[in-house]
C-alpha cells in the first residue's frame, strides 16, 4: 500500500479506485451540544467534563476561537462564560441545532471520503470531526492529524442574517450551504496533509494550492470541479475553455516568481476576480491552473506516490518536470 501509485483527477469510472473494502471509523462528536449544556452559574466544572471528554480539542477551541487577544488578562474560565452568555452566539446555536439537529446524513460521505483517505494516505489514523459554534472563526480546520473541526455556524444557507455582506460577498456566501460541508472537511484535510507553502512566490502558492485541489480530488472523485475550488458553473467552465490563454497571461505578466503581493494576490488568494490576469478571471485563477499542473505532472509520472508528490516543493523544477502546455481550445 505504501508504494501505490497515485490516480486521480478526472472522475471516470475508470481512474477512481475501488475502496469498498478499506473499513475506516466514521466518529463524529457534537462538541457544541455539550458547551451549551454547561450550567453558565458554574463553567468551571462544565470545563472539567468538556477537558474530560475533549482532552485535545477544548484547549484549541479555547485559544484559537473563545480568548480575545485584546483582552490578555482573561481567564480560561471567564472567556468561555462569556462566550456561552453571548447572545449573539446563542442565537447561531439555536439557529445550527434547529437546521443540523441530526448529521446522520453526513456519515455515509466521511465514509467514502475516509476510504479514499486511507488509500491515498495508509499511514495516516482517520480522523475523528468535532462540530462547533466558533460565531464564524473558520468553517473547517485541521486541529491535529487525527481531528478536523467543522464549525456548523459556516452552512445555514447563503442568505442567512448573520452572514454580512460587507464581510461575506457573494463568492463567499454562495459556499455556505449543507452540500459544502463534505468539500471544506476534505479541503481542511488536505491542508493538514500538504501545509503551507515553502516559499512566497506565486508559483510556491500555485504549486501548494494544487496540490490541495488535487488531494480533495482524490478524496471526492464525484463532486463537480466547481465546487471544489468554490467557483460557479461557469466560472469553471470558462477557465478550462480559456486554459491555454490563462497560462500565457501568467507567463506575459512574469508573475510566477515574484513574491506574493497587494498587486498580486488575487491570483492564489480568495477574491471575486483576479482581474490582473483577466477582467474576468475568478480569484484563485492560479490555484486553479496549479491544480491542473499537478494533474499533468501526475499524469507523466503516473508511479509517483502521495508522499512523494507532497516532497516536491520547487516550483521552477515541478513545472519543468510536468511539462504543462494547455491546448488552445
Amino acid at each position: 500500500m505504501a508504494l501505490l501509485a497515485v490516480s486521480c483527477g478526472d472522475t471516470d469510472e475508470k481512474s477512481t479506485p475501488d475502496v469498498s473494502d478499506i473499513q475506516v471509523p466514521v466518529k463524529v462528536q457534537r462538541f457544541e451540544t455539550d458547551l451549551f449544556a454547561i450550567d453558565t452559574s458554574n463553567v468551571a466544572a462544565g470545563m472539567v467534563a468538556l477537558q474530560q471528554k475533549y482532552p485535545v480539542f477544548l484547549p484549541f477551541f479555547l485559544s484559537q476561537v473563545v480568548q480575545d487577544p485584546t483582552h490578555p488578562g482573561e481567564t480560561p474560565e471567564q472567556a468561555l462564560s462569556g462566550f456561552l452568555k453571548a447572545q449573539q452566539v446563542r442565537r447561531l446555536y439555536d439557529s445550527c441545532r434547529t437546521q443540523y439537529a441530526d448529521l446522520t446524513w453526513l456519515e455515509p460521505q466521511l465514509n467514502q471520503m475516509f476510504r479514499y483517505y486511507k488509500y491515498y494516505f495508509p499511514q495516516k489514523q482517520t480522523p475523528t470531526v468535532v462540530t462547533a459554534i466558533t460565531e464564524l472563526v473558520g468553517d473547517a480546520y485541521p486541529v491535529n492529524d487525527t481531528l478536523l473541526m467543522l464549525s456548523l455556524d459556516y452552512f445555514m444557507g447563503e442568505n442567512f442574517s448573520a452572514y454580512n455582506p460587507d464581510y461575506f460577498p457573494e463568492y463567499l456566501r454562495r459556499q455556505f450551504k449543507q452540500e459544502y460541508i463534505p468539500i471544506k472537511l476534505a479541503t481542511a484535510l488536505a491542508n493538514g496533509v500538504v501545509g503551507a507553502p515553502k516559499g512566497d512566490k506565486v508559483a510556491d502558492f500555485m504549486l501548494n494550492n494544487g496540490k490541495i485541489l488535487y488531494i480533495v480530488d482524490c478524496l471526492l472523485p464525484a463532486v463537480p470541479d466547481s465546487m471544489k475550488i468554490g467557483y460557479t458553473r461557469e466560472q469553471i467552465e470558462g477557465c478550462y475553455a480559456n486554459e491555454a490563454e490563462v497560462w500565457a497571461r501568467l507567463l506575459d505578466l512574469r508573475v510566477l516568481y515574484t513574491p506574493v503581493n497587494d498587486k498580486n494576490q488575487k491570483i492564489v488568494m480568495p477574491s471575486p476576480t483576479a482581474e490582473i490576469v483577466f477582467p474576468q478571471a475568478p480569484g484563485e485563477v492560479g490555484n486553479w491552473v496549479g491544480w491542473q499542473i499537478v494533474k499533468a505532472y501526475m499524469k507523466r509520472y503516473p508511479e509517483t506516490t502521495m508522499e512523494q508528490l507532497l516532497n516536491l516543493t520547487d516550483p521552477q523544477k515541478f513545472l519543468e518536470q510536468a511539462k504543462y502546455k494547455p491546448k488552445r481550445s
